[in-house]
């Protein structure tokens, strides 16, 4: 135990010298890929081949009692900040959480109204893969930004018919029962899950009561407030047309309730936040015009959105609560067209609206008034082979107009009236892929992106936060350089070994911060820039039958170049060091798992003063997952067994030891 929290970087040195003498052949593939997504790590990304990305399958957490916030925290290059309860933001390479786009079966998560994407509110049970693109997102999406993309696929249909059902139990009173069921009917595929998530989430911790580095006044306590009830309902339908066009349909709703808790000496009893979410999608892809070369999709999406925030007490919020309702309305066309067998042309078309209804609570007349956004992209793409294969070009362009305007409601606010404001711009990315032998490909990347400022910074939205429609989007240049080693199976090898070197830099600029002004409001600010650079390591281990393991850690440095106090400091909130470790270990029925988390010291203010830095974390999970008859297995894990107290982001306390079984059930 101490060796691992003196040494995380060793630990990661031995792993990685363990699995140097990697020799293989990798198949040469056309420009056009399809892959078929296997593993943690992936050779080819699904939509990107110059892309680095990790692909994570159902059956990488089929043995876990686990969620997509603990997946993506394992992930290489990306960090997650929790809340302690159901509240987890996710960045990658450094970036905010508000700069990673994250999508649910093709739907863009992020709204304009702002703020980041809660992986609470994306339930594991009913996933069938995630895909997260480190840096760059690829030209296929509608929406783009500095940190990446994450994509998140509910699971599909089986060609037989399928059910399942599971019900879990543990610590804090924490409950989860999910159930599924899915089949093929001639040309009809059908799939649909529904589950339900509760805890009490009232785990012991050290309250300071606020008064930092005072410990006389620390004493233990449960997490009060700190509960949540969460429900959702997903379904998918696939229609065949013809011999290989198809039509599908997807929806998805989620209903969540949780308290609000606070922090420090700012807790509460009574704050409570509320949201439900409808998604639904409808898409087309009709391949094989002209002769096969020509592939033309379409798809259009409706999102509605409500979030409420009660806090009659006025402890955490600036105000007794807001009740905001967002919707938002995509088409999206694109094509692919093969010209030849070294050369493939890919265009997208889309178009989205956003609406947001803003009210706040306790006080009449309520209603602030009604932001919109009206978003036009186009993206072209070009995929070139060369030398047999061997060398694979991927540039490509983004162009996007966005206009923004604001309806000034009946309770008055901040800004004085109706606003309009808008712009365009166009970013661009270039990518390469080399197979420099049998076992070793070198890839590429450099590009710029960009972020469009939300609702509230552009127009503020209620209490001492003042919009500013003049903001420019923030905007970024990306680069990274990376060599990957990979062994096929070979003979009884249970899989692919495989080494990923990567060296990744991101340069920002036009960073939108909320400065305080003398009338003692905050006004949104474009602030100046930061740079962010990095080095990423992923490791997978095949030993035998029975036992594998995967490692992957990130080493970053970051430094405010803004025109702030806080030129030339460490950015807040990103960690230098950051290392995952998992195995298991098969033995008959049974199936040993252990994982082992470090997040190192992090700043948590933009001095980056050191007495208010979060300590290291060192977090290691087992569990036992046991195969039963007639379909059943159990599983059983012990989260943080050494039951270490932590804290994250603004002080907010994570759990320390828990216990969670669950028994499954297909049929």
């Amino acid at each position: 135990m101490m060796g691992l929290r003196l040494t995380p970087w060793l630990c990661a040195g031995l792993l990685v010298a363990a699995t140097a003498p990697l020799h293989a052949q990798e198949a040469p593939q056309g420009p056009v890929e399809r892959v078929t997504v296997s593993g943690r790590a992936e050779a080819t990304a699904p939509l990107d081949p110059t892309a680095f990305a990790t692909v994570i399958r159902a059956e990488d957490f089929a043995d876990r009692l686990t969620s997509v916030e603990e997946l993506m925290r394992e992930s290489v290059g990306v960090s997650v900040q929790s809340l302690g309860g159901a509240f987890a933001t996710v960045s990658v390479r450094g970036s905010t959480a508000e700069q990673v786009m994250v999508y649910l079966d093709g739907i863009p998560l992020n709204h304009a109204l702002g703020g980041a994407v809660n992986l609470a509110d994306l339930p594991l049970a009913q996933v069938e893969s995630i895909e997260i693109y480190r840096g760059f997102t690829p030209a296929s999406l509608p929406a783009a930004s500095i940190g990446g993309a994450i994509l998140i696929h509910t699971r599909r249909a089986a060609r037989r018919p399928a059910a399942s059902a599971s019900l879990s139990y543990g610590s804090f009173r924490t409950a989860e029962s999910a159930a599924g069921f899915s089949g093929t009917y001639g040309r009809s595929e059908v799939s649909i899950g529904v589950d339900t998530f509760s805890s009490r989430g009232d785990f012991p911790y050290l309250t300071d009561l606020g008064t930092g580095s005072e410990s006389r006044d620390d004493f233990r306590t449960p997490r009060r407030n700190n509960d949540v009830r969460r429900d959702h309902l997903t379904g998918r339908s696939t229609v065949r047309l013809g011999e290989r066009a198809h039509l599908s349909f997807t929806t998805d709703f989620l209903k969540s309730d949780e308290g609000v808790a606070g922090v420090g000496s700012t807790l509460s009893s009574t704050s409570r936040y509320a949201t439900e979410r409808l998604l639904l999608r409808s898409e087309l892809e009709a391949p094989g015009f002209w002769d096969g070369r020509l592939l033309l999709k379409g798809a259009a999406d409706y999102g509605a959105y409500t979030e409420t925030f009660d806090d009659p007490d006025g402890t955490v919020g600036l105000g007794l609560g807001t009740h905001n309702r967002i919707a938002s309305l995509g088409q999206e066309l694109g094509l692919v067209f093969v010209a030849d067998a070294h050369q493939a042309l890919s265009l997208l078309t889309s178009h989205r609206s956003e609406t947001a209804d803003l009210v706040r609570k306790g006080t009449e007349p309520s209603g602030l008034g009604t932001a919109g956004r009206d978003t036009l992209v186009a993206t072209i793409e070009d995929q070139i082979s060369l030398a047999g294969g061997r060398l694979l070009l991927n540039p490509s362009l983004r162009a996007e107009r966005y206009d923004n305007h604001f309806e000034l409601g009946p309770a008055g606010g901040i800004v004085p009236g109706s606003l309009v404001a808008g712009e365009s711009r166009t970013t661009g990315k270039v990518g390469f892929r080399i197979r420099a032998g049998a076992a070793v490909t070198v890839r590429g990347n450099a590009g710029t992106f960009l972020r469009l400022p939300d609702f509230n910074e552009l127009f503020g939205n209620r209490g001492a936060v003042r919009g500013n429609p003049a903001l420019r989007p923030e905007s970024g240049r990306n680069a990274d350089l990376g060599i990957i080693f990979i062994r096929p199976r070979l003979g009884t090898h249970p899989g692919p070994s495989r080494l990923e070197l990567t060296l990744f830099e991101t340069n920002a600029d036009d960073l939108i911060l909320f400065v305080p002004t003398p009338e003692g409001t905050v006004l949104a600010t474009n602030v100046g820039g930061a740079r962010i650079r990095g080095m990423e390591m992923t490791c997978e281990i095949g030993l035998g039958r029975r036992f594998g393991g995967s490692l992957n850690a990130t080493r970053q440095w970051t430094r405010d170049l803004s025109d702030w106090f806080s030129r030339g400091k460490p950015l807040p909130g990103r960690p230098r060091d950051e290392l995952s470790a998992g195995a298991h270990l098969d033995l008959g029925l049974g199936r040993f798992t252990y994982t082992f988390t470090y997040v190192g010291p992090n700043f948590t203010n933009l001095r980056a003063t050191a007495d208010q830095a979060l300590a290291a974390r060192y977090l290691h999970d087992i569990g036992y997952r046991r195969r039963l008859s007639h379909g059943l297995q159990t599983i059983l894990e012990v989260k943080n067994i050494g039951d270490s107290h932590t804290y994250d982001v603004a002080r907010f306390p994570l759990p320390g030891r828990s216990l969670e079984g669950r028994l499954t059930w297909a049929f």
